[in-house]
């Protein structure tokens, strides 16, 4: 991973996201994370400009009952090609070297394919 200027998490298991963030932090790497399930996704961007890193939002792993993956829980196909897309265009700015500002840093983006809705939380 270090000869990478940015990482993308696209994975479904939460084990996997605490290896990537804590590499990324190890080696002072951006992780742009995405997620998807059922007829929902997230996407942010840790560990740039000063930004939270995943860890530093979520310190410790869920109990594994508590989480569902994709293959247990299911998603609706276009939801992981909107989240991807944005991961995309995340994944550029930060390799464009765009300000923390113009980033999906230190927020995190909530799509709902139900209602066709997005929303920003802090």
């Amino acid at each position: 991973m270090s000869q990478y200027d940015v990482i993308v998490d696209a994975t479904d298991n939460v084990v996997t996201r605490y290896l990537l963030n804590d590499a990324c932090v190890l080696l002072g790497k951006p992780l742009v994370s995405g997620s998807a399930l059922r007829m929902e996704g997230q996407l942010t961007v840790y560990s740039y400009g000063g930004g939270p890193c995943y860890r530093c939002i979520f310190p410790q792993p869920p109990p594994a009952h508590t989480v569902t993956n994709c293959s247990d829980g299911g998603v609706i196909g276009p939801v992981p090609g909107v989240i991807g897309t944005l991961q995309a265009m995340e994944a550029l700015k930060v390799a464009m070297g765009k300000s923390a500002d113009e980033v999906l840093v230190g927020r995190m983006l909530l799509y709902d394919a139900a209602t066709c809705r997005f929303r920003t939380v802090k």
